[in-house]
């Protein structure tokens, strides 16, 4: 998954498919209320949907991890490399 295909994600599942939104990769979904904690499960299970070789432990969703798409990135590029 690229920052297009995140960014994608987020805006088709928050915010009703807008694609024009002001959404940045240092945007932070929780704090604008993008999404809460509940949407960040939501976007950890899409993105396992769409990287079937990748699994995502319950506690590696975090703020950290999930809060932007920056750290989405982050996370994807750290797991894969593991």
């Amino acid at each position: 998954m690229n920052e297009t295909d995140i960014k994608h994600l987020i805006c088709k599942k928050f915010l009703g498919g807008d694609l024009d939104f002001p959404i940045k990769t240092d945007t932070r979904l929780l704090e604008e209320g993008i999404c809460d904690s509940l949407g960040l499960v939501q976007i950890v299970s899409e993105i396992e949907g769409r990287i079937p070789a990748l699994r995502i432990p319950d506690q590696d969703v975090t703020r950290e991890n999930f809060g932007s798409i920056a750290a989405i990135l982050r996370y994807i590029g750290e797991r894969q490399l593991a």
